[in-house]
């Protein structure tokens, strides 16, 4: 039985992309589908009229438009709080409200992640499967996915890849392994999820996969690579520690952004250790044609996980924990950092910064359980 499944994204443009996405879905037959649509203070106003016309085949959709949001936020008042508006984490809701009308399955796009020949769905399909595959593992630790890409010009890293192994390149060796598969990250054609030193400094196109590149590729345990939170897929299970950390809180006077979802990805990582299950890389592949960016403007909001994301690691690998479920480990993460990071040991300044990272954690935990997970 095919799980069900949600799709989610969030825009302040009016998402034309939807409609190839449904082109696909009905020549797949697909007709089962949940679409959730999250939109923000910035929205087009003609956004839900023009949702209302497309041909939906079928499949269900719900548009979150301003007004849904206020009566989410005052039937979860900690969510109003947690949330801020006009920001991608948003999205976080829309997450809550496709798991709270049952979705098993939920995949993440962003509003411009268009779809390709690659079906899109099946690329996805491994997500909650047992299933075997092969996982890459390397002796530091590291696996660089984007080794799996080809590109006009040079090797690329992902965003959110520590700095200091940014030029560092270890052995692969491939295992196969059988688990359950709780995560897909789906790669990208055209402009790569890469930061703004990247793009600033060695910009570089994706034109299609590396020749020997095997898909879909897992993490081994003990190796890891961070992933994003667009074409990315992930079991409800998750719903914890899929949060997408809100970024505003200042260190060393910076305001963080864009570390939103790497930081989740690595707190997904640790737990998927430890109970066992998969991360997996590869298909569908999407085209990102990247909606208008001020580059030096992402550096300034990127330095501080810059500086903070390679300490959050180290923490995150020697967490020892004793929980069996996504939402009791995630508890035990937040614990476990509190502890690491806002001890009198720790200066004044970054006391304040992982309090208030690690409140916003602690808080969307509680949400998750009431809401959905506690039913």
């Amino acid at each position: 039985m095919t799980p069900r499944t949600a799709i989610v994204t969030t825009t302040i443009n009016i998402p034309y992309l939807l409609k190839d996405y449904l082109a696909q879905f009905a020549a797949s037959g697909r007709t089962d589908l949940d679409l959730v649509i999250v939109g923000d203070r910035k929205s087009p106003p003609e956004t839900r009229g023009w949702l209302e016309g497309l041909d939906w085949g079928g499949n269900s959709w719900t548009y979150l438009d301003v007004d849904d949001q206020e009566k989410w936020n005052a039937r979860v008042p900690a969510l109003g709080s947690l949330l801020p508006w006009n920001s991608i984490q948003r999205r976080n809701l829309g997450y809550l409200h496709a798991a709270e009308q049952g979705a098993e399955v939920i995949i993440s796009i962003d509003d411009d992640n268009h779809v390709t020949e690659d079906d899109f769905l099946a690329g996805h399909s491994i997500v909650g499967t047992t299933a075997e595959v092969d996982c890459v593992r390397t002796e530091g630790g590291w696996a660089n996915v984007c080794n799996l890409l080809r590109t006009d010009s040079h090797r690329i890293v992902p965003r959110g890849w520590p700095q200091s192994l940014r030029q560092q390149e270890d052995t692969w060796t491939t295992v196969r392994r059988t688990g359950r598969v709780v995560v897909n990250a789906g790669l990208w054609l055209g402009e790569p999820d890469v930061d703004a030193v990247s793009r600033l400094v060695t910009p570089a196109e994706v034109i299609g996969l590396a020749g020997d590149a095997k898909l879909p590729l897992g993490l081994d345990t003990g190796t890891w690579c961070p992933f994003n939170s667009q074409n990315t897929a992930f079991h409800r299970d998750l719903l914890a520690s899929m949060y997408l950390v809100v970024m505003g809180p200042r260190y060393r006077g910076v305001r963080i952004d864009r570390y939103d979802d790497i930081w989740m990805s690595y707190a997904t990582r640790a737990i998927a250790d430890h109970l066992g299950d998969l991360v997996t890389f590869g298909r569908p592949l999407v085209r990102q044609d990247r909606n208008p960016h001020d580059h030096l403007q992402d550096l300034w909001g990127e330095l501080p996980g810059m500086v903070l994301t390679e300490r959050l690691v180290d923490a995150l690998r020697g967490i020892r924990f004793t929980g069996s479920s996504y939402l009791d480990c995630y508890r035990e993460l937040v614990d476990a950092l509190r502890s690491a990071f806002t001890s009198d040991a720790t200066p004044a300044e970054d006391r304040r910064f992982w309090d208030e990272v690690l409140t916003g954690m602690s808080t969307w935990t509680d949400i998750c359980e009431e809401v959905v997970l506690g039913g």
